[in-house]
């Protein structure tokens, strides 16, 4: 990879390709910066969609994908036309078998989770490995100060760090703010130019390219990882004697849980996903859906299978299934990372478009492969978190509204649901609430009842989400949606606990 400088950081100014440095040292620093040539972006970019383009969102949808919506919505059309009660019961008993066995997956999965467990002693200093630390940075400059405290708070060797700050040429103010922070020997700040999507991945991908660490992770800007998480990632890797296992798993959670209503509702809903499903999945050996940050992988299973895809915008939640495709097997530990959730209606929302369309996304490109997965096992993973998750989506709303009028309708109409659908439309929201119990207590949130029953009106929030995403991955299906950091009115001291 060929670079267009390199230097100590000092001062900087931009040109129509990127930043270009201007020769300057600075005593008091002894960080490198290096301003990647489009080349380098370009591998970046465009490196997995050329080794493996079916492994790439790059694509879209498939003709074979496209032929088969296609014929399934005109059988749809065709059968409602001929027989419109017939098809509806069709219809009926597909979707509420598929919500069925979803339900009782994940009550099964309730069941199988268990509290983490003490094991062997964390490693000491010399049994450490090199550890490269990769932190995207877009418009981030007012969390800057906090981060590098974060990082620098890490209970892990400076000499044994790999840290790289991925930068874009166009945002200016966190370039310049990082060019007057002090930084020491092991970081190290990579420039992007703009070339191929402006998307996180990319950034990760240049910055991978440059990684000299046996283990990898990755830490968002609002990060406040736990102290001894590295440590845990690399005893977790140390005793995998099969040698498969890919990637680990931190939890993560919020330390702006109780700024108000949505955020609560948004740090249950992580804690349900990170401290019950996740693990009780990664128990089974199953594939399960990454998280964005915090997850630390073995450099080689990352370069085995291409590393991240730039034009999925959940490009964690691919990885996660291509690592299982590949055979590599996910696991998890327990000291989290806190995060700022948003706090916002429309940040919310446009984040959470963002995710859905990036899993109907990496549905569709796994799917054009699915004997890859093991082939029922990682399908099976796939269809009941991501899949239940965008048809969830699509039908929160409708199916809420369908209930309330049927409930408040039937004292007129007589119009009445079988049993057994009324069986299924409390089974739901029950097992959810006893997800969203266990989660929060694992992670020490406090929460109420009144919380829990507060989910029944934030889950249909996801249908307007999920409007947005269809047409995003209409219009723009590469777009990244940036989720704005630095809005909490006070960042708290994360208190990790014993």
């Amino acid at each position: 990879m060929k670079d267009r400088g390199v230097l100590r950081l000092g001062r900087i100014k931009g040109d129509g390709y990127g930043v270009q440095p201007r020769l300057r040292q600075h005593r008091s620093r002894v960080a490198q910066i290096h301003v990647l040539g489009r080349k380098a972006a370009a591998l970046a970019a465009g490196s997995l969609c050329h080794k493996d383009p079916l492994a790439s969102a790059v694509l879209g949808i498939s003709k074979a994908q496209k032929a088969a919506l296609a014929g399934a919505l005109f059988l749809v059309v065709g059968l409602t036309w001929v027989a419109p009660v017939a098809t509806t019961l069709v219809l009926h008993h597909v979707l509420w078998a598929f919500f069925a066995v979803s339900i009782a997956f994940r009550a099964f999965l309730l069941v199988l989770s268990s509290p983490p467990t003490t094991r062997t002693a964390l490693p000491e200093d010399q049994d450490l490995p090199l550890y490269t630390l990769l932190i995207p940075l877009y418009h981030e400059a007012e969390v800057l100060d906090d981060l590098c405290k974060a990082i620098e708070a890490l209970n892990y060797p400076s000499s044994k760090l790999d840290i790289k700050l991925l930068l874009e040429a166009d945002d200016k103010n966190t370039i310049h703010a990082v060019r007057d922070h002090p930084l020491g020997s092991s970081w190290e700040i990579l420039i992007v130019p703009p070339i191929g999507p402006q998307t996180k991945p990319k950034a990760l991908n240049a910055g991978f390219a440059r990684a000299r660490g046996e283990l990898v992770t990755i830490y968002d800007a609002e990060d406040r990882p736990h102290p001894d998480q590295l440590r845990h990632a690399v005893r977790a890797f140390a005793e995998d004697m099969a040698g498969n296992l890919g990637c680990v798993q931190a939890p993560l959670g919020y330390y702006n849980a109780d700024q108000n209503w949505l955020t609560r509702q948004f740090a249950l809903e992580y804690a349900a996903h990170f401290q019950v499903l996740v693990p009780a999945m990664a128990c089974l050996g199953l594939p399960f859906p990454l998280g964005g940050t915090s997850n630390h992988f073995r450099a080689s299973a990352l370069r085995a299978v291409g590393a991240w895809d730039p034009y999925n915008v959940t490009e964690d939640a691919d990885l996660g299934y291509r690592l299982g495709a590949n055979g590599w097997r996910l696991g998890t530990i327990t000291p989290p990372t806190r995060e700022e959730a948003t706090a916002q209606l429309g940040p919310w929302q446009r984040q959470r478009s963002r995710w859905l369309k990036g899993y109907i996304q990496t549905i569709g490109v796994h799917m054009r492969r699915p004997a890859m997965h093991n082939a029922l096992p990682g399908a099976l993973s796939m269809m009941i978190t991501l899949g239940t998750a965008v048809f969830a989506a699509l039908g929160h709303a409708l199916f809420s509204m369908l209930m309330l009028g049927v409930l408040f309708l039937a004292p007129w109409t007589g119009t009445l649901l079988a049993p057994i659908d009324y069986g299924l439309a409390l089974a739901g929201p029950l097992v959810g609430m006893a997800m969203l119990a266990m989660g929060a207590k694992r992670a020490s949130l406090t929460y109420s009842l009144l919380d829990l029953l507060g989910a029944t009106l934030y889950w249909p929030l996801h249908s307007w989400a999920m409007a947005r995403a269809i047409l995003d991955l209409v219009r723009r299906p590469f777009y990244w949606e940036k989720t704005r950091h630095g809005l909490c009115p006070k960042t708290p001291d994360v208190d990790f606990g014993a």
